[in-house]
């Protein structure tokens, strides 16, 4: 509802806190709109100066200023101490492949070390020679190793009768012995 034209600016300072004319009384008391329009104006009147207490409560310090300065200028200085998030993405980065890199070349050197066991564990087998093989050996192996050839012999048959000064190959072998 809207107030009466020729008492709207009495109302306002009514609400503000100034006396009430007996005439404005007067019409309040026949007149709804404009006692709608009082009771509205009063409760904008309260809730601003509630508001305004509250800025006033809320007020900075004398010495806050500087104090916010100051405080701005500690954490521009930490900051710059502290790496950004790119900063901190490449250095994660570089230490994850610092890390793979060096589980790789661990793996490479033990790959390494097991192939070298394998591999001496392999020679060790090939100039392994068994027991029995050595057992059975017999002392005239040298003797069969090579196959006689024809007319060859311990003694030597010629035509005046049996010749003992071995001038055969296997005689001269071992008189170079």
């Amino acid at each position: 509802m809207k107030p009466c034209k020729h008492w709207r600016e009495t109302l306002a300072e009514h609400a503000l806190g100034s006396a009430a004319d007996p005439k404005l009384a007067e019409h309040l008391g026949k007149c709804a709109a404009c006692s709608a329009a009082l009771a509205k104006m009063q409760l904008l009147t309260r809730e601003i100066d509630a508001g305004v207490r509250q800025l006033i409560s809320d007020e900075p310090e004398a010495n806050g200023a500087a104090r916010i300065v100051a405080e701005v200028g500690a954490r521009e200085e930490q900051a710059r101490w502290l790496p950004k998030g790119r900063a901190i993405a490449a250095s994660f980065a570089a230490v994850v492949f610092l890390a793979a890199s060096l589980g790789v070349l661990w793996r490479l050197r033990v790959q390494r070390e097991d192939a070298e066991r394998a591999l001496s564990a392999a020679a060790g087998i090939s100039s392994w020679k068994s027991p029995t093989q050595e057992l059975l050996r017999s002392p005239y192996e040298s003797v069969l190793e090579g196959t006689p050839r024809l007319g060859e012999g311990f003694y030597q048959l010629d035509a005046g009768g049996v010749r003992t000064d071995n001038s055969g190959p296997r005689a001269k072998e071992k008189q170079r012995q």
